[in-house]
């Protein structure tokens, strides 16, 4: 068994592999947990189905229990998004874009233009929770194949609608781009009332969290015109 905090709140996972306790090192707590979360043989074969290539039932478990470990933390106002979200000076910024376009990429860029002051929070699939007055992004053990995170948390500033572009720049996004470009990054869940509280925390997000839509290409200028755009941007 593995018990660890999630977007602080404490999952007990009823693992069978190993790979799940190695993935969940420096994320575990004492506190009572307040649910559990196990993988049947029968749920393990049908990821395999959605996976292409040759995984192991322990890497395949990791997978399913992030995600039945993500539908429960719905019911307690917190989400994965399909983003990297990294902290700056005491907020985070997000990249989203579809895999391949370049979180990873402008990722690193922060890293290489602000050096100590910047932590990546998770490179992949951080959890976003609603607190009084915004959100927050929660490192979580699931960082993707760069592996690139940490077991820490910052309230939620800019989140940044990546395009790919020899001309670098940044202007705010409208809404309809926004709800767009959102939803393709969230997991869905299957439960109609899940699905309806999702939609409200999306909802909450768009209208409390600046979005940017970000022309970027493989130098720091991309880094620039973000950063100074999001300081500058009026707080919604």
């Amino acid at each position: 068994m593995v018990n660890c905090l999630l977007a602080g709140i404490p999952v007990a996972f009823d693992n069978r592999f190993d790979e799940l306790e190695a993935l969940c090192r420096g994320y575990e707590t004492d506190l009572p947990p307040a649910f559990r979360i196990s993988v049947s043989a029968a749920e393990l074969e049908e990821e395999r189905k959605q996976q292409p290539g040759e995984f192991s039932d322990g890497y395949l478990e990791t997978v399913c229990c992030y995600r039945k470990a993500a539908m429960a933390l719905l019911d307690r106002d917190a989400f994965v998004l399909h983003a990297s979200v990294v902290a700056l000076d005491g907020e985070g910024y997000g990249f989203l874009a579809p895999s391949g376009v370049g979180k990873t990429t402008q990722t690193r860029l922060w890293q290489q233009h602000f050096g100590q002051r910047l932590r990546v929070i998770n490179g992949d699939k951080p959890l976003i929770r609603m607190e009084s007055g915004g959100f927050r992004a929660d490192g979580t053990p699931w960082q993707g194949k760069e592996n690139l995170g940490c077991n820490a948390s910052v309230p939620l500033k800019t989140l940044f609608l990546l395009n790919r572009s020899d001309t670098p720049g940044a202007a705010p996004a409208g809404q309809e781009q926004v709800v767009e470009r959102l939803f393709r990054q969230l997991l869905l869940p299957r439960e109609p009332e899940r699905m309806v509280r999702l939609l409200n925390l999306a909802d909450r997000l768009v209208s409390t969290v600046l979005f940017y839509e970000l022309n970027c290409d493989m130098t720091e200028t991309s880094v620039l015109c973000a950063y100074q755009a999001a300081k500058g941007g009026a707080s919604k």
